[in-house]
Order: structure tokens, then sequence, then C-alpha cells
């Protein structure tokens, strides 16, 4: 998956530097973030629905809680613990792409290498800031279905299946729906909320959105996927505390 992810940056790279100069500018490595993005995004919430079960359902199927819980060990050393494991992972998956694509767009300023860096460290808050929604929106969720589930199967196909199922209910109800409140629909999809963030930070059109037809600002998207995930981390919470 990490391959998946560099793939495209690297291919866009190379063809960049290998391309004669008047080619090469015609290349715009600096508009290439968001779709990156979008690609690493994706590609952390179908690890998400792996790795999040895989790092908490075996200990709780095979007893191993029980003998962590007789250490000095709490249940936030515990999730925290595992968090950042997939916090390492999924870090991977965002910022490897942006680190090749930043290398890229200092090398090929047509400035030299010392304006390059300056013209291309204004995106470094934006990559970390995009990163930082990804994981909000994908990975608290992913933990918190897989807290309730003991098979590794079911919690990965119900995070997946329920990531699409409210992408298309929050669809259909914005777009088709006449009742009043009905736009406020569109902040309950994560997906489509973290691809409009992170195209609005990076200054791409977000018209066609669902945010967009629902007249809802991105960052009151984001603010909606601050709150879903504080809910999903304290049902992790509240179920692991109860079991250690």
């Amino acid at each position: 998956l990490v391959a998946i992810a560099l793939l495209p940056s690297i291919i866009a790279v190379g063809v960049a530097f290998i391309l004669p100069a008047p080619v090469a500018e015609g290349v715009d490595l600096a508009s290439q973030n968001a779709d990156f993005f979008a690609l690493g995004g994706t590609i952390t919430m179908l690890f998400t629905a792996l790795a999040a079960p895989e790092l908490l359902i075996p200990d709780r199927r095979d007893g191993v809680l029980s003998m962590l819980s007789s250490r000095p060990l709490t249940s936030t050393d515990y999730l925290t613990a595992r968090f950042v494991s997939l916090l390492t992972v999924v870090g991977a998956f965002l910022l490897l792409p942006q680190a090749v694509l930043f290398i890229g767009q200092i090398g090929t300023d047509p400035e030299g290498l010392a304006k390059g860096i300056v013209n291309a460290s204004d995106t470094l808050p934006k990559i970390l800031l995009v990163a930082a929604i990804y994981v909000i929106a994908y990975v608290p969720l992913g933990f918190a279905i897989a807290s309730l589930s003991n098979r590794k199967a079911i919690a990965a196909s119900v995070y997946l299946a329920g990531m699409i199922a409210l992408t298309a209910f929050a669809e259909t109800i914005v777009r088709n729906a006449a009742f009043n409140g009905a736009r406020w629909f569109a902040l309950i999809t994560p997906i489509n909320t973290a691809d409009t963030a992170n195209l609005a930070v990076f200054g791409k059109g977000t018209s066609g959105s669902l945010l967009a037809t629902a007249n809802i600002a991105p960052l009151i998207g984001v603010l909606a996927l601050v709150a879903f995930a504080l809910v999903a981390t304290t049902i992790a919470a509240r179920r692991y505390r109860g079991l250690m």
C-alpha cells in the first residue's frame, strides 16, 4: 500500500526531472498536492479498516488484556500505544508522497534551488493540516468500531460499509430532499468532508462538492469531523476502561 501511495508521486517528479526544461515547465508539480492527498486518503481508509481490528481485537479475544491490566498499564496507555502504531504507518501513506513531491517542487523550480525552497515552503503547513484532517476523518472511527467487535472481518466490513453508506445517504438527502435542515446531512460523511477540505486548503475548486451543494463552509465540515472523532475516541476509551 505504501508503494501504491508513493508510485504516482515518484513518476510525476521523475517526469519533471527527465523532460527538457521548456517541456518540464508545463508539468505543474505545485498543483498536485491535493491529488496525491486524495489517493493517500483512500489508502488510509482502506488500511485503517484492516489495521485497527488487527491492533485491538486479538488482545481482547485471546485474553491478553487481563495480563496487561495486572501491570501498571492503563487503558489510555494501551489505546495510545496502539493509536501511535497505526498513525506511524498512516503517516507514511499521507506524507511520503508529499515529501517526494516537495523535493520535486524544489528541484524543478526554474528560479533555482534556493528560490525553490522559498516558493515551496508555504505548502508545508498545508501538507501537515490536510494530513491531520484525513487522520481525524478515518482513524478514530476505525478504532471505535474495532473496540466493539470481536471479529476482525466484521469490524473491517462494518467500517468500510459504514463509510460508503454514509456518503451515499448524505448525497441522496442533500441533493434530493426538500425538508428544512436537509443540507446539514452533508456533515455526516467523512469521505466527502475530508476530500473537500483537502481541495479547499490547496486552493482548488470545491463547487461540485457535497458541502458546497449544502452551502456549508469546509471549516464547519472539519469541525464536524473533530466532533465525530471525539465521540469515537470516547467510545473506544470507555470500552477499554471497562475491560482493563
